[in-house]
This record gives C-alpha cells, structure tokens and sequence, in this order.
C-alpha cells in the first residue's frame, strides 16, 4: 500500500489545483543537462528538485569530492559535472549518500533492470519521506521516476507529468529484432531481457500521469500506438544552448569531404548503416568519422568495410564540439531514440544532418538536412553523395541547421513548459 506522504500538509489536496503551478522535479542525474528543472525555476514554477547529487558553492557534494575522487575515480569527473549555473539559487534537495550507495552497487557488477528498478524505488521511497512541500505538481522521466510515487502524487492531489525519454519499449523491442533480423553478428548488443522488464514499469507510470510529454513525433507516436489517448500526449522538443558550439566557416576547405557521426557506436544508434555507406565512397574524396564508445568490437571488426571508417572511441564531453569542427556534414542513421541530443549539438555547429525519422530530432527535410527512412542504405548513400557533391547546399543547410537548432531556446522552453502545466494545472482545479 502506498503511504501518504503528505499527512503533515496544511492543503487540502483537492485545494492544490487551484494555486499557480508549484512543480517537484525529480531529476535523474544530469539528464538534458537539466534543461527540465532549470525551465520551471526560470518560470519561478519549481517547488523543489530531489536529485541524488548536485554540486553548488558551499554544498556537501562539493566538500566530497575529494572522498568521490578515492571511492569513485572512474566517475569521479561524472559527479563534478552534476551542475547547472541556471539553477543558482533554486531550491534543489539531494541524498549523496543514496548517490554513492548507488554508485557502489553499480560498481559492483549490479546492473540491469533490477538495478535501475531498484534504484528508481530507492529515490520514490526518499522523495515520499520528505513529502511534496507546497507543490501542486510533480514532474519526473518515465522509465526514472518511481510508478508508485507518481501514484503516491496523485493521491496526494497533485498534477503529474511525465518526460517520454525515448520510444515505449514495445516499440524499441520491436525495432530491436529488425535489427538483429538484418544483422545478427550483433547479437547481445541490447539486452532484450532489460527491455522487457520496461514495458509494464512504462504502463503503470502512463496509468498514473495527467500529462506526457514526448520530445519528438516519433515518440508521441509510439506513445499513442500503445493506446494511451492523445489528449494526454504533448509534443515538446528539448531545448538547446547553442552558445557553447562553434560553428566554423567550412568553405574552401582542402582535403576530403569529413562525414561525421558521434554516440555509442552500436547497433540501435544505426553504426552497421553507417559502416555500409561509407563502402560505397572512395575514401580519398570522403572521410568516415565515428566518435564513440563501441558496445561490441568483435562484431564491429568483423563487419566488412569497417576499415573506410576511423574510429575515435570514447572523447571527454568537452572535446565533441572539437570533432564537430572537423565534419562537414554529420550523418545519424540511428534505428530508435527519444531525441538524439548530439543531433541538436551538430546543428549548433552549422552541420547539415542526414537521419531517420526514428532519431527523434528536429531536423526538417530539405532544409536543415536530410530525412531518410531507418534501414535505408540506397537513401542514406544518395542523401550523403548530395551533400558530398554540393559544398554550397552543405553551407546553405548548415547554416539553416545553426538558426533552427538556436530558435529551441531555454527561454522557449520555458514559455512552453509553463503553459502547458497552467493549463493542465487549472483545468484540473
């Protein structure tokens, strides 16, 4: 049974509704670079985040670091970058010993569903300790938040919103073995078994919220195929800081055309499409680039033409936009996602983008970029010679790229985010 979390409240839980929006957040590590709660405390909206671990100045993360760096120092720099200047002075709880318990546990070889279920409960049963404050909504990431604490925030009066973090798992399942139909020397890339266990965890959250929210039309999609009904599903993409991204004159550089992909180099984000195209072009006019960390370098060796690509393996955040600087065109032929945040980066970086409709971005067709069907090699080869061929569409479309990935601003997000819970919020008063 779910325990009330809220008995010492002053509110009537049927009063929350009809105050101005007053959101929980629950935060997964730093996830969208916290682009969620730093959205709500620009809309003066966030009652409190709850997060594991969050450095601020005079803060016990900070003053652990030291201990992290002994304990943890294989994520010692994971844990430093749990930080967001927009959210100074916002109101944010955090559990570092739940953060390094956590930590030690996955250390450990404890991975898997069970681990991220048991995890996720960890952080509910915490969050329900210390109640809701004054809140009137609770907003957290499906397949994250606890089901049982957003049925607990229900009870309690509460609005809940869940962010759709990527496609059901229904759907990615499905998409999975296509996958391994066409390539079966992949096999064991993706944990099926994990998958799995996300479908009831994702039907229970749905049950449980007011509103979803999905980042691209491919999600929202999958979402409503699985009979949640539309008028609890939103469209809204993630926001993007394009300020940190160079974007680099490209013209009159010597040398072969550089196509560029960066992300975990394995089969969901589409390498083996990758890998096929660049055996169709001579590698003295085009230059394949992969940036990431490779799942499975057996398969990936005995792929053929894996030669025709250099591989970089795994950089520190910080130096992807220096890779970035050195493509001319980035090609993503990603199989399932919610939405491909180094998509949005390459757009920031001026970079025309050939990818699926499955990556989730907001990439339009024939203007910031190329949309190609997943699976599509005879597609992405044409789509990728297009812009091989033609360096001014390549400039014109990167440039095109640079303005829409600034128009989904932090600002704009907020506005969006706002409106969306005042009307949820209200309508539900």
């Amino acid at each position: 049974m779910i325990q009330n979390a809220m008995a010492t409240s002053m509110h009537n839980p049927a009063a929350r509704r009809f105050r101005r929006p007053r959101v929980v957040m629950v935060q997964d590590g730093a996830r969208r670079r916290y682009a969620l709660p730093a959205a709500l405390h620009r809309a003066n909206m966030l009652e409190v985040m709850y997060t594991d671990w969050f450095v601020q100045p005079g803060s016990i993360e900070e003053a652990l670091g030291d201990l992290v760096e002994v304990c943890c120092p294989a994520r010692a720099a994971q844990f430093a970058g749990r930080t967001c200047h927009e959210l100074a002075g916002a109101p944010v709880m955090t559990n570092p010993l739940l953060m390094l318990r956590q930590a030690w546990h996955s250390g450990r070889g404890r991975g898997g569903s069970d681990y991220y279920h048991w995890a996720s409960k960890q952080v509910g049963d915490w969050i329900r300790r210390h109640g809701f404050r004054e809140a009137n909504a609770l907003l957290g990431f499906i397949r994250n938040v606890d089901p049982d604490l957003l049925a607990c925030a229900r009870q309690e009066g509460l609005y809940t919103v869940g962010d759709q973090i990527i496609a059901p798992a229904v759907v990615e399942i499905a998409q999975l073995q296509q996958e391994l139909d066409r390539w079966p020397n992949w096999a064991g890339d993706e944990d099926v078994a994990q998958l799995q266990s996300f479908v009831d965890w994702e039907r229970r959250s749905w049950d449980q919220l007011d509103l979803i929210l999905c980042m691209s039309d491919y999600v929202r999609q999958g979402v409503l195929a699985q009979g949640v009904p539309a008028g609890r599903v939103q469209l809204l993409p993630y926001p993007m800081d394009v300020r940190p991204f160079a974007c680099p004159s490209r013209t009159g550089r010597p040398g072969p055309v550089v196509v560029g992909f960066v992300g975990a180099v394995n089969l969901r984000k589409g390498i083996p499409y990758f890998i096929e195209v660049a055996r169709r072009f001579d590698p003295r006019l085009v230059h394949f680039v992969a940036v990431g960390a490779a799942s499975n370098p057996d398969a990936l060796a005995a792929m053929p033409g894996s030669d025709r690509v250099e591989f970089v393996g795994k950089v520190p955040r910080a130096q992807v936009s220096d890779w970035m600087a050195k493509f001319d065109l980035f090609f993503f032929p990603s199989t399932c996602e919610g939405s491909a945040g180094v998509v949005m980066e390459a757009m920031a970086c001026g970079l025309p983008v050939v990818t699926t409709p499955n990556a989730g971005s907001v990439v339009r067709h024939e203007q910031d970029g190329l949309i190609v069907g997943s699976g599509q090699v005879d597609g992405f080869a044409q789509s990728v010679e297009r812009l091989v061929r033609d360096g001014e569409l390549r400039h014109a479309m990167g440039q095109a790229a640079r303005r829409r990935a600034a128009s989904f601003n932090l600002e704009w997000y907020s506005r969006e985010l706002a409106d969306l819970l005042v009307d949820g919020v209200s309508a539900g008063s």
